[in-house]
């Protein structure tokens, strides 16, 4: 005997169900986390994703990142790598197997940062984005500068105070941005774009101060890269001192070595302006004298040919004559027209006339109605004849007709068992039996079980 140790109580789940609640856990209590290692078993699926390792002296865990987000990293890890990623820990219920959902991956320490800027260089040069074919041409008088920079920083002093000096008439709109931080790349994209749509924007300049390696990273990112390439606005960069450069300065319409000379580089002189103007405004004035005479001459023509009033009324009337006799034929035309149709639907409505179709139904349903009578005396007629075979076949084999022969119908009293040997009653036993005329009950005195 087997004995059943389960309780009939506990809940039986599936190895699938079992996974997808671990998995369920695990994400709720580590939502998001940042951990450093070194990488190792790196593979780069044709899919697009990576899958990868991260191991110290002690442990190692399993990594995938996602081709939606590696997109964005400009390196690509390789075996030994020492990183830092950010994402959700999580289970592949298909296997069961604990993992790192990544998000966000980069090296550990100052070299690393000096490695992925070389790295992200090369890869933009290799696609072409630094050619100068790319390059757009700075408009000579913008109509509007956008700068987009930090609102709080001296750069945007700087950039003011050499525009106020050299060329006070300009028109400067500031769009706001983080310039350092994490989450400065995302804005300063956002920045730009803000800046492209904004009316009547000639100029963009793309400013920072001076700063570390790391201050300067935001405009190291391929996403801030790509943006300045599609930007349908032409871009200054003007970030850090002369010796920085950043990948921004590489895909920019032009570098600018610090943002004060950015300024004086989109501004011109207020005298060589003044000079300017005056040359327009005698430009001006002498095509106006000449606009003013060609209009006078050709008023002078218009005069000549301008005609009596008396001669344009006589030549509208004869039109307006010429419309109304014209309007009057069509009018009748149309009338004709309208009385030809009625007459050939009132002709048509006689041929379709309805008491006609009635009269026409009426034979019909009485022709169809004598046809139904005869066809149901004929059935009625076969189904009587059917009947009268079948009562005849009913009678031949009825019981009643054998009862009345003299025959009857004996059972046991009180279950009713219908009695064809005497073998199935006893002496003594209570029997009924049925006859052709009423039901009679007696009592067995004897039997004989000799069938002969």
């Amino acid at each position: 005997m087997v004995e059943n140790f389960l309780d009939n109580t506990q809940e039986i789940v599936s190895v699938s169900e079992i996974n997808k609640r671990a998995k369920s856990l695990l994400e709720e209590n580590f939502p998001f986390v940042w951990i450093e290692g070194e990488v190792s078993n790196f593979f780069s699926a044709a899919s697009g994703h990576w899958y990868f390792s991260l191991k110290d002296e002690r442990s190692e865990i399993r990594c995938v990142m996602f081709n939606n987000k590696n997109l964005h990293i400009n390196f690509t890890p390789k075996d030994g790598d020492h990183l830092v990623v950010s994402g959700t820990l999580s289970i592949f219920e298909g296997r069961g197997q604990y993992q790192l959902i990544v998000e966000h991956v980069e090296l550990a320490g100052e070299g690393a940062l000096l490695r992925a800027f070389e790295e992200l260089k090369k890869k933009l040069h290799a696609e072409g984005l630094f050619d100068d074919s790319l390059k757009k041409e700075l408009p000579s008088y913008p109509k509007k500068i956008a700068v987009v920079t930090s609102p709080d920083g001296a750069v945007i002093q700087d950039i003011i105070n050499v525009l106020n000096r050299r060329s006070p008439f300009f028109n400067l709109v500031v769009v706001p941005t983080l310039v350092q931080g994490k989450k400065a790349s995302t804005q300063i994209c956002e920045a730009l774009n803000k800046a492209s749509k904004l009316k009547n924007i000639g100029l963009i300049i793309l400013a920072r101060g001076g700063g570390s390696i790391e201050d300067l990273w935001a405009f190291n990112s391929e996403e801030v890269a790509r943006t300045i390439i599609k930007c349908p606005i032409p871009i200054i960069s003007a970030v850090g001192h002369e010796t920085d450069f950043t990948i921004a300065d590489f895909v920019a319409d032009l570098r600018a070595p610090t943002p004060s000379v950015a300024a004086e580089i989109v501004s011109q002189s207020y005298s060589e302006l003044i000079e300017t103007f005056d040359n327009y405004q005698k430009y001006l004035t002498l095509g106006f004298k000449s606009f003013l005479e060609h209009q006078r001459l050709s008023f002078k023509n218009l005069i000549k040919r301008i005609r009596h009033p008396g001669d344009k009324l006589r030549e509208i009337g004869q039109k307006t004559d010429y419309i109304e006799t014209s309007l009057v034929r069509n009018i009748y035309d149309y009338i004709s027209s309208l009385k030809n149709g009625f007459k050939l639907t009132e002709q048509a409505l006689a041929q379709s006339s309805p008491e006609h179709k009635v009269k026409e139904a009426k034979i019909y349903l009485k022709n169809a109605s004598k046809d139904l009578l005869s066809i149901f005396q004929i059935k009625t007629e076969r189904k009587n004849s059917l009947l009268s075979e079948l009562s005849a076949t009913l009678q031949a084999v009825s019981p009643l007709s054998v009862l009345a022969r003299g025959y009857s119908i004996i059972s046991t009293e009180p279950d009713g068992q219908i009695l064809s040997s005497a073998s199935q009653v006893k002496v003594g036993q209570k029997i009924s039996a049925v006859l052709n005329k009423g039901k009679i009950k007696a009592k067995v005195e004897s039997k004989d079980v000799n069938e002969n």
